[in-house]
């Protein structure tokens, strides 16, 4: 994983000397990290294995209600957050109470397995529990890495997927105890991210100001949709004919850990597979890949669905990173746009699942053959493909960086088909407020005119910073290093450092240029009261 912001932290703090020295990594920072991939991990291991099914697990086989369950229970958890983001914004300890209660009574009634419907049901609640605390570390993820945002969603999927095998060396007695560890894990972690963050802090932007500012259009939440029914799609076929404790499963974790493996080193190096060219191979491939299951035997069928699965990885890793860093570009609220896009996600990997467990079931379905069934499901599942490829092939998706700037200019944006004054009101202000006079430097907070010295007071109160700490945030925020604060407010270097560190260490930022897009992407419309505080202090 690139440490392009720990670099420019550990330069900043430590001067043009420490280039060849060890880099600090943010401690804080590593154990959101660590939540984010046990919160990944807790995902495939309950959608892709029985681990957390012990009935189904020692039974060595999978059945498909626990499964499509726990997606449901998820899918229904993101719904609520999304309906009430607003709500949640502002309690976020409610929102993580919520998924606490409801991930501790699923995993305890998925252990005592009382009957089938209460295994359908603490799967539910499982689900409902992952949903929740879902979008909670969707929100960290989009605050804290939205400028290398691929980078590191790759490589927490990476950690995360390598972590579940673990699960192939953990038996199957313990194999529930092991999937434990994921949800604890996370909500361990996110305890002390919250704590160490300050995210009850955390400026809130409300749903409608979000919604008109969401540049985001149908055929992107269609294409994560089919990308994640593709995945639904190879991970049933995976739980229908195969089993954890297998070589045809361990086979599958090594392909599945080196696809994820492969888009990082790309990510890192020239950024080639993007969004939009991800999904214009990836529709012709999948619906290549899932012909041959029709007529492939059951012990040859998890060659085709691990393919499918590996190729789904292009797309909803992409669309992944893209709508996050989407939500950073527009300044939406996190919760909310977050919420929603996962929610698009799971609803494809629902279809897809339900498709391959009831064309793969070894049974057969409504009196048919198990031949007919899976040639049935196989050809609805390339329709559903070839039916999306019409509308998502020919054009870009999630609106790039560019051309969000350019609407930000009062431009028309293509794939929203509006102009957009509502997605970059801060630069909008801006050259209203202040006919693009730069402000005067090495002056006091107080004594700062315009919007800029706005924005700075709202992060300044928002975070608690201090009278001098203010003074530091205005002159980083204009892109002053370490020895000009030195110069301008007579302080020695030590010092200046120490400011820089603590203001790094409350915002949650982690390098100049990040606190120079938290001041700037600041809504002073949003800020309420404080706002009317502030100018009262001027007064």
């Amino acid at each position: 994983m690139k440490l392009d912001h720990g670099t420019e932290f550990v330069r900043e703090l430590m001067g043009d000397e420490g280039k060849d020295q060890w880099l600090l990594v943010n401690p804080r920072m590593l154990i959101g990290l660590v939540g984010t991939v046990a919160c990944y991990g807790w995902a495939f291991l309950m959608l892709g294995t029985s681990a957390f099914v012990p009935s189904a697990a020692a039974a060595g086989a999978a059945a498909g209600g626990p499964h499509l369950c726990f997606v449901l229970g998820a899918m229904a958890a993101l719904a609520i957050t999304w309906a009430l983001s607003d709500f949640f914004s502002r309690r976020r300890r409610v929102q993580y109470a919520l998924a606490l209660v409801c991930t501790a009574a699923g995993a305890a009634g998925l252990w005592l397995a009382l009957s089938g419907l209460w295994t359908l049901f603490s799967s539910v609640l499982l689900g409902a529990g992952f949903g929740l605390v879902y979008g909670l570390y969707g929100e960290f993820v989009c605050l804290n890495f939205h400028v290398s945002i691929k980078t590191y969603v790759l490589g927490i999927f990476c950690c995360a997927l390598a972590a579940c095998a673990g699960l192939l060396f953990a038996g199957a007695e313990m194999g529930f105890f092991f999937a434990l560890v994921f949800p604890v894990v996370a909500f361990a972690a996110y305890a002390c991210v919250f704590a160490f963050f300050h995210l009850g802090r955390q400026p809130v932007v409300d749903r409608r100001t979000s919604d008109a500012r969401n540049r985001v259009a149908w055929r992107s939440y269609l294409a994560t949709a089919t990308a994640g029914m593709a995945a639904g799609f190879g991970l049933g076929c995976l739980l229908s004919t195969e089993f954890v404790h297998s070589w045809a499963y361990a086979i599958a974790e090594v392909l599945v850990v080196g696809t994820c493996a492969f888009l990082l080193v790309d990510a890192c190096r020239k950024n080639r597979v993007n969004e939009t060219i991800t999904m214009r191979f990836f529709l012709p491939f999948a619906a290549v890949v899932a012909f041959p299951l029709m007529f492939a035997p059951p012990a040859l069928k998890f060659v085709f669905a691990v393919l499918l699965l590996c190729g789904s990885l292009f797309p909803i890793t992409c669309s992944l990173s893209a709508m996050c860093k989407h939500v950073a570009l527009c300044d939406l609220s996190p919760i909310r746009a977050f919420s929603f896009g996962r929610l698009i996600c799971l609803a494809g990997v629902a279809v897809g699942m339900a498709l391959a467990f009831f064309g793969f079931s070894s049974e057969g379905m409504g009196g048919f053959t198990y031949e007919t069934t899976s040639a049935a499901v196989v050809v609805v599942f390339m329709m559903l493909v070839i039916f999306s490829a019409s509308f998502i092939m020919t054009e870009d998706n999630y609106p790039d960086e560019t051309r969000i700037r350019r609407g930000a200019d009062g431009a028309t944006d293509e794939g929203a088909g509006s102009t957009t004054t509502g997605g970059a009101p801060i630069r909008r202000l801006e050259a209203a407020g202040e006919d693009g006079a730069e402000p005067a430097t090495g002056e006091g907070a107080v004594a700062r005119p315009g919007i800029f010295h706005i924005k700075c007071e709202i992060v300044a109160r928002t975070y608690g910073l201090s009278n001098r700490q203010r003074e530091v945030l205005g002159m980083l925020a204009k892109g002053r290093n370490a020895d000009y604060i030195t110069e301008k407010l007579i302080i020695s270097s030590h010092t200046a450092k120490a400011h820089i560190y603590n203001i790094y260490q409350k915002t949650g930022v982690h390098s100049r240029q990040e606190l120079m897009d938290l001041v700037e992407d600041t809504d002073v419309a949003a800020a309420g009261d404080m706002l009317q505080d502030i100018l009262d202090d001027r007064a």
